[in-house]
């Protein structure tokens, strides 16, 4: 079966999935495309071949003028709610690009208008899909090294610039809300498991151009007393990671390793001369970008077989409580409880 998608938002992050959709020609068709800006809307329609008669300014007219199954939701977080709501009134599925929205409260509700109106919701967390996060998984469940103790992410990026809209300089947590959201989901993904509560601090840095916090240090506490420490500068000049983060899990007998494009287990036989240890290499590790193609793949195959996709808004939801209650901790210096945001 062909679904039929309005996606709303092509220009910026949305131009990404006009060559996704495209790919998948044979499942999934473009209704209409939704976008306020003549300029994205033209490279838009060079790139799909949607024709000017089935793109539009607003929603609303698409809505009117098309006939749809689904929409794919890619503008600013603060726009999610209003966006997501009107695809539900009017009897559509949603993919939608994370966070589910900008708030904890917005969020929440989103995630309860998909439950009493029967839609299925999807976000896009890409990182998850990707093969090297089950193997990742898998050693760690199956204890190749060990007993895990603990395990850090450290991701460094230099986004000066994020974005041509200029939104995200002026959020309030542009680090958390726009990409530690993404490395949230990714440590979920790879312990198998939730967290429990989170503490920590964010700041800001000198001539950042950002209103909100750009670096922050956290400690979560997930399932079984696993402590996980994550790191994130999003403005940073040195040394960079990947988008994926530098990541490290701590076993008793060596540690289980990502950093891109390597996945690999460090045993015991390094020391304080000889700092790099024996390796065995686990699997490689692909660009993030092919994980939007398995996205989509698997709203589909969702939407054929009827059942809840992985990364389903209620089951995201757990991810976007780290976020705000990592937001809290920092703000208050309290130890914040992710189930209190779950209710």
């Amino acid at each position: 079966m062909t679904r039929r998608f309005i996606q709303v938002g092509v220009g910026g992050y949305g131009r990404t999935w006009l060559d996704t959709m495209v790919r998948e020609r044979s499942r999934a068709a473009y209704a209409a495309l939704v976008d306020p800006d003549a300029r994205a809307m033209e490279v838009a329609r060079s790139v799909t071949g949607v024709p000017a008669e089935r793109c539009f300014a607003s929603l609303e007219e698409a809505i009117a003028a098309t006939s749809a199954d689904a929409l794919l939701c890619v503008v600013p977080p603060a726009a999610h709610e209003e966006v997501i709501t009107r695809a539900f009134a009017a009897g559509l599925d949603v993919l939608s690009e994370k966070p589910i929205a900008d708030t904890m409260a917005a969020s929440r509700r989103i995630v309860e208008r998909a439950a009493r109106t029967g839609r299925t919701l999807m976000i896009s967390q890409k990182g998850r899909f990707h093969p090297w996060v089950r193997r990742f998984r898998q050693a760690i469940a199956s204890r190749e090294a060990g007993p895990l103790s603990h395990l850090t992410l450290h991701y460094r990026a230099p986004l000066f610039q994020w974005g041509a809209s200029g939104f995200r300089h002026r959020m309030d947590d542009p680090l958390l809300v726009e990409m530690s959201i993404h490395h949230f989901d990714l440590l979920r993904a790879l312990l198998g498991g939730d967290p429990i509560d989170v503490a920590g601090t964010s700041w800001n840095t000198p001539e950042s151009g950002f209103r909100g916090d750009v670096a922050a240090s956290l400690v979560f506490r997930f399932a079984g007393n696993v402590p996980v420490v994550y790191e994130g500068y999003c403005r940073s000049s040195g040394d960079l990671t990947s988008w994926y983060g530098d990541i490290r899990a701590e076993c008793d007998r060596g540690a289980i390793v990502m950093v891109y494009p390597h996945l690999y287990l460090a045993r015991r036989g390094a020391d304080q001369t000889l700092v790099t240890a024996p390796r065995d290499h686990l699997e490689k590790v692909g660009d993030l970008q092919l994980g939007q193609a398995e996205v989509l793949t698997e709203f589909l195959d969702a939407l054929d077989e009827g059942r809840a996709p992985e990364s389903s808004g209620a089951e995201n939801l757990i991810s976007v409580a780290m976020v705000f209650a990592a937001a809290d901790a920092c703000r208050t210096g309290e130890r914040r409880q992710i189930a209190d945001y779950l209710s």
